[in-house]
């Protein structure tokens, strides 16, 4: 899925450095570390979600709690995405996740899906759902670049 964000993004002149390629472990120190080394001036971290209730579902954006600039880049990319994918709305939150602390710059936590419930594992899984959230998250994070440079 981030490839095919990655991929998105490149197409609107956005470059996109990723933590990792492949299914190898990075850790979240390592993942704030190198988008911090990487001078970025944003933070995406696309993640699939869990519960213990197979039947919660739906997507939902994380900001660091008290960041400004990250509330405004969550809610840039929740909205294309959440009205892209259709799935239930969870909303905006804030939160104190490592990645979203650590970071230097406005970081967002997406959690697109939950890959306990049946459904939405299945739709995790496929390519025309994929591309469709890249598509989304890619607008979300154009429109935010469009509006930094206006701050």
């Amino acid at each position: 899925m981030v490839m095919k964000l990655k991929t998105e993004l490149a197409k609107r002149g956005i470059p996109a450095v990723t933590t990792r390629d492949d299914d190898t472990f990075v850790s979240l120190q390592d993942r704030a570390m190198k988008a911090n080394h990487a001078g970025a001036i944003a933070f995406v971290s696309v993640h699939c979600n869990s519960a213990n209730n197979r039947e919660a579902s739906g997507t939902e954006v994380f900001h660091c709690i008290g960041s400004r600039p990250g509330e405004v880049l969550a809610r840039a990319v929740h909205d294309p995405l959440v009205r892209s994918i259709g799935l239930v709305d969870r909303g905006v939150k804030g939160a104190g996740f490592y990645v979203l602390r650590h970071t230097k710059m406005p970081a967002v936590l997406i959690e697109l899906a939950f890959i306990s419930n049946t459904g939405e594992e299945e739709l995790l899984t496929s390519d025309g759902f994929q591309l469709k959230a890249a598509r989304a998250i890619a607008e979300g994070v154009t429109n935010y670049l469009k509006g930094a440079k206006r701050l």
